[in-house]
């Protein structure tokens, strides 16, 4: 089971399912024994612009003993003029030394501040300023070892509404 980390303090429900369908794009595998699926996105196919939709709430389990360990989900690209959920939009590579730091709040804090950084450049305008919400994807010391070395960063609408257009640019 692959864990991922995330701040539930900081998320709100559509964050956090949010969150979930990003934690997919950096797991890339399945654990026959915990009853998982094969994913139809990985990691490394992730990138900026993609589109997706939220993990369909039945089909996901979280291990509250861990941040958020995922099992039995799958994801897909859509169109971004199709109704979706969240855009990626900066991927981050993490250089080595993040390893020793990936289970800390302060990291957290660090990936969401990169996060925010990158966030008027796509979208048009600052993060404190716009209407829309983002977060954060990075792996954990597990997926790490599985060359998972990527923070990924992505917006959505503040209340969880169906997107139909592409945020880059949108400056609002």
């Amino acid at each position: 089971m692959i864990k991922f980390n995330t701040d539930r303090r900081k998320l709100s429900v559509p964050a956090v399912v949010s969150t979930l369908m990003m934690a997919i794009l950096t797991s890339g595998c399945s654990n026959a024994e915990d009853n998982t699926q094969p994913i139809s996105q990985g990691f490394e196919d992730a990138f900026v612009g993609m589109c997706f939709n939220d993990a369909n709430p039945e089909d996901t389990q979280i291990d509250e003993g861990s941040n958020a360990a995922i099992t039995h989900l799958a994801l897909e690209s859509v169109s971004c003029k199709a109704p979706h959920d969240n855009e990626v939009y900066y991927i981050h590579s993490l250089p080595e030394k993040s390893e020793a730091k990936l289970d800390t709040d302060a990291f957290f804090e660090e990936m969401l501040d990169v996060c925010e950084d990158e966030f008027e450049d796509y979208i048009g305008k600052s993060y404190k300023d716009s209407f829309y919400e983002m977060s954060v994807l990075f792996p954990t010391r597990e997926s790490w070892k599985l060359g998972h070395k990527q923070a990924i960063c992505y917006a959505f609408h503040p209340e969880a509404d169906k997107l139909s257009f592409e945020l880059k640019g949108i400056d609002e």
